[in-house]
């Protein structure tokens, strides 16, 4: 039970760091302040060991392919809302660009109940259906802890990720409590909640171009109430610290700095455990919307790293076998 005293501190703490959200927000260029641009391909597949998928694939870019990346998106909002201006940016760079709905989001599977290893299930399943694996996971959020479910339970699908604004757990902070608690009145919201409420919280946190707006509003409606709350409760019982230092595959952690929901000292502890390198965006959790030109900077730098680790790691196996030859 969290103390009224504890809420209140709380409360406190969350309107001070959204001051300083707010300055960053108003001082850069939000992700709904141009027209959108066009969206990949999308697909409905029956995916062996799935279930019918709804999925954006680019297709190999021109020239080749420097690889495959799988976006896993965040907690309630949708691949399409969240991964929109990063598919071509990626792409431009010279990635194959996969991104699937999560269960219960947008387009997502419709099965009950909700969970997390269903989900690293899901993606792992597409990937065998596309034949493009191993992948590069590059994780959100909830994202994040799917792309460690992946890397846990599904090895041999993923080649390395990069964890941005995530952590091993997402239950100890005590704003993150609060959220978790009231996920039965959240419910009951998503349920019943008009348009125009859906609105005003978009445009509570960018404002920009408004058929942009309306169509990021209309992609976040499409999400199951209960399996988006159940989700919520999910993410609260979400613990890595047992296994994982049984994962393998490098990885880089993208921290959001200014970060309420997940705190930088939850990332930089996902970092620690993994012994994996840093980098560091200055921003907060809804980054990719509030400060996309940051982000994708932050992103690009991370898969730079990425790509280096695992060439590394290929020269050291190489020179082990030349050894052991």
């Amino acid at each position: 039970m969290i103390h009224p005293l504890d809420a209140a501190r709380t409360s406190a703490i969350f309107a001070r760091q959204a001051r300083v959200v707010v300055r960053q927000i108003v001082s850069g260029q939000t992700s709904l302040d141009n027209p959108r641009p066009p969206m990949p391909q999308g697909y409905i597949s029956q995916v062996p060991g799935a279930g019918d998928l709804f999925y954006r694939d680019t297709d190999d870019p021109p020239g080749g392919s420097r690889g495959t990346i799988l976006l896993l998106h965040g907690w309630m909002v949708p691949t399409d809302a969240h991964w929109f201006r990063t598919f071509w940016i990626l792409h431009e760079q010279g990635y194959r660009v996969i991104a699937l709905d999560a269960r219960g989001h947008g387009r997502g599977l419709r099965q009950e109940p909700f969970s997390l290893t269903g989900c690293a299930a899901d993606a792992a399943a597409l990937i065998r259906y596309l034949d493009c694996g191993p992948v590069l996971c590059v994780g959100y959020s909830m994202g994040g802890l799917i792309a460690q479910l992946m890397a846990k339970r599904h090895p041999h699908e993923v080649a390395g990720a990069v964890l941005a604004a995530t952590s091993t757990e997402l239950r100890e902070s005590l704003l993150l409590q609060l959220v978790w608690t009231g996920m039965g009145a959240f419910q009951w919201w998503l349920r019943l909640a008009p348009r125009w409420s859906w609105s005003l919280a978009v445009n509570a946190v960018v404002r920009g171009d408004e058929e942009t707006t309306d169509w990021v509003v209309g992609e976040l409606r499409r999400g199951s109430a209960e399996d988006i709350a159940e989700a919520g409760r999910e993410i609260g019982r979400f613990d890595s610290r047992p296994w994982l230092e049984d994962v393998r595959q490098p990885m880089v952690v993208l921290i959001t700095c200014t970060d309420l929901l997940v705190p930088e000292s939850r990332q930089r502890e996902l970092a620690h455990r993994l012994e994996a390198p840093v980098v560091e965006v200055m921003s907060d959790h809804l980054a990719p919307a509030t400060t996309p030109r940051r982000f994708h900077r932050g992103l690009l730098e991370a898969l730079d790293l990425l790509e280096y680790l695992r060439e590394r790691e290929y020269e050291q196996f190489r020179t082990v076998g030349q050894v052991g030859g």
